[in-house]
């Protein structure tokens, strides 16, 4: 009661009342819609992320490849489950650590908690992103790095600006120095922007993409 304009997040079957003197603008737009991304079957690359629970530094998984399936089956009470599988083609399946609690939604910009990844590596890295909603112009997401928790953050990776859902992959050369304390940080015109993003820190020389 008693707001004004903004961006609000309705769960599923959820309502809402608007009580106003002038008739509102009102845009929707859904949110977490997989299946609209998968059940197009696109024959172009796409990224496969696994994120293994809801933790900064908990393990995830991204590759990029071609999506072959998406096969439905139904259960004997109902329930319709849906297969995806992706053969990863480029650089295979990589490993990494979660810099984002899974999904994590800003409502404007935002630099995110730093997480400390134990030590610097001089090995370079690669990341990626995942998009899955946006409301707004445009969200640029970059991982920033800093020697010292408190300490001055520059930018280690950018993954550019998004003007809807989508992925990406980047990376640094294996000879560039990723520093202890990382960040998530996005800026842009939006109100709300809901992504998740994995980063593979190379702990041994010679790796090669």
């Amino acid at each position: 009661m008693g707001t004004t304009a903004g961006t609000y997040v309705l769960p599923a079957l959820g309502t809402i009342t608007i009580t106003y003197s002038v008739a509102p603008t009102w845009a929707w737009t859904g949110v977490l819609t997989e299946h609209n991304a998968l059940s197009t079957l696109p024959r172009t690359d796409v990224v496969g992320s696994y994120f293994r629970g809801a933790a900064v530094g908990a393990p995830a998984c991204c590759c990029i490849g071609k999506q072959l399936n998406y096969d439905p089956t139904r259960d004997n009470v109902g329930n319709l489950t849906l297969s995806v599988t992706i053969q990863a083609n480029a650089y295979g399946v990589e490993w990494g650590i979660q810099l984002t609690p899974g999904l994590r939604a800003d409502t404007a910009a935002t630099v995110g908690s730093f997480y400390d990844n134990g030590a610097a590596f001089n090995f370079g890295a690669q990341a990626y992103v995942n998009l899955v909603a946006l409301v707004g112009t445009s969200v640029d997401i970059s991982i920033t790095h800093a020697t010292t928790s408190g300490g001055s953050y520059t930018t280690l990776m950018d993954f550019g600006s998004f003007t809807g859902v989508g992925s990406a992959r980047q990376s640094v050369s294996n000879t560039t120095t990723v520093n202890e304390f990382l960040k998530v940080v996005t800026t842009g015109t939006f109100t709300y922007a809901q992504f998740a993003v994995m980063i593979n820190v190379n702990k041994a020389a010679g790796q090669v993409f």
